[in-house]
């Protein structure tokens, strides 16, 4: 049986249970699919936004497999106010990723497994690379999370603000800066997410029409929990244990994550590449077509190196 899209794009959807939280899970199965792309949103993201990728690798013949993290999306949130972006530990999000892939492997979605990380989903899925070797046999990750822009504050700084606000009882609290979304008051001109008005206009309608699925800001929680992952993953000899082929497609014209911080991280992988796209911003994949299209031949002739002999 092919399990795939219905007529109006939307992928067939249910809900898993982890720590007693519901989670959005959605998977599509073409016929004679060589592969499954597990695809791990960035922060604030939700399955409707890439109903377009998923067409573009169901046509490429790859199953698809996707979630929302708790707290975003349809998945349960973690505050009484659904606006506010928050976790108390990325441990939390590991754990929805492994359940996310127990319920791939009971409905039989093909092997090999490839990951297809964004944003936040990259720091993660870099965590979930490290614990769980031989699960993927290859990443794909774009702008991925390995640092965070602290105009010009010093790390331990902001690990010192974000942590004495939870201590004093402030973890649900935004974060500086931070506050609810109004998509459709997000001017295009100026954003930092893509240079495609047409795909731009089409998250902010899908917004307009489904208010429920917005994220806001971060909290000084999610914060803490965030620097203390990066410190994490930046240990000696962390990023050297991992052995799985990792292509990271860098944004040159990125203002959400740091640019530097992925240079010099994917050096330390065994088999890390940095491939950069200059004139994408942060969503590679929410981009115009040219850069998308730059994408995915890039990640056909990475997946036919890396995956030869397994498909």
């Amino acid at each position: 049986m092919t399990e795939t899209l219905d007529a109006a794009g939307i992928l067939p959807e249910e809900f898993l249970r982890v720590d007693g939280l519901r989670l959005r899970f959605v998977h599509a199965r073409p016929a004679g699919a060589r592969a499954t792309v597990v695809h791990l949103h960035g922060r604030g993201e939700f399955v409707e936004k890439y109903r377009e990728t998923v067409g573009d690798l169901i046509g490429r013949r790859f199953a698809y497999a996707s979630f929302e993290w708790r707290g975003q999306g349809l998945s349960d949130r973690l505050l009484p106010a659904r606006e506010p972006g928050h976790v108390d530990d990325f441990a939390a999000y590991l754990r929805d990723l492994e359940a996310a892939l127990r319920r791939v492997a009971e409905i039989g979605l093909p092997r090999p497994w490839v990951m297809l990380a964004h944003s936040m989903g990259g720091q993660v899925g870099l965590r979930h690379l490290h614990d769980r070797p031989g699960r993927f046999a290859a990443a794909v990750m774009t702008a991925p999370m390995w640092g965070l822009p602290l105009r010009g504050l010093p790390v331990w700084a902001a690990r010192a603000i974000a942590g004495s606000a939870v201590r004093l009882g402030a973890a649900g609290r935004y974060g500086p800066g931070q506050r609810a979304l109004d998509a459709a008051r997000c001017a295009f001109e100026g954003n930092p997410l893509t240079g495609c008005p047409e795909r731009y206009a089409r998250w902010q309608l899908l917004l307009t029409e489904r208010p429920e699925l917005a994220l806001g800001g971060v909290t000084y929680g999610w914060l803490a929990a965030a620097l203390r992952s990066i410190a994490l993953t930046r240990r000696r000899g962390y990023l050297e244990a991992i052995r799985t082929p990792v292509l990271v497609c860098q944004s040159g014209l990125e203002r959400v994550v740091s640019n530097r911080a992925q240079a010099r991280l994917v050096r330390r992988l065994r088999h890390g590449r940095l491939v950069v796209f200059p004139d994408a911003q942060h969503e590679i994949l929410m981009e115009r077509p040219p850069v998308r299209a730059r994408f995915f031949a890039l990640v056909e002739e990475f997946l036919g190196e890396t995956l030869a002999g397994t498909v």
